[in-house]
């Protein structure tokens, strides 16, 4: 099953932000899933890796080359950045594996995408709810962009949120 989502396109300067999966740059997420920018987890196997990003819906972040001798020996734009959302794309999503690249970072560039995401999440009417993980202050870039509230602020008490840790979960 691959999610089947209209693509869409921003552009903002030098950087484009994009839900097109063959833009995907499979060897510059896991690279940074490896690396202390993802640091609550560690990237699957690359086939797993694959099946986890078709069957999301992927907001890639990306800067576009500037030149044309940068555009020259490159094939696309480079990844920079990435917010996963894995859906049913009508009543339920959950994101995931949201990061930019440290050099990246400072500039508004997490916010548009949240900004992005957003956009896309508004446009379906029957979606009731989102939900993500975060740590301590992140909330608040998820509160700005997204209308994230955290779990304990929530009027009914009466709901519980479980989890359950998987073999792969990371254990901090």
């Amino acid at each position: 099953m691959v999610l089947e989502v209209e693509p869409k396109n921003w552009y903002r300067d030098e950087f484009l932000v994009s839900t097109e999966q063959r833009l995907l740059q499979i060897d510059a997420i896991r690279e940074a899933m490896d690396s202390e920018v993802v640091w609550w987890t560690k990237a699957p196997p690359t086939d797993a890796l694959l099946k986890s990003l078709q069957n999301s819906l992927c907001l890639g972040l990306y800067e576009l080359p500037q030149s044309t001798s940068r555009i020259a020996g490159q094939s696309g734009p480079r990844q920079i950045g990435l917010a996963r959302f894995i859906t049913d794309a009508v009543s339920f999503g959950y994101l995931t594996d949201v990061y930019v690249l440290p050099e990246y970072q400072g500039k508004g560039l997490g916010r548009w995408l949240m900004a992005c995401l957003d956009d896309v999440i508004k446009s379906w009417l029957h979606l009731r709810r989102v939900m993500l993980v975060t740590s301590g202050s992140r909330i608040e870039l998820y509160r700005k962009t997204l209308g994230a509230s955290d779990w304990s602020e929530r009027a009914n008490k009466n709901l519980v949120l479980g989890l359950v840790d998987g073999p792969a979960a990371l254990k901090h």
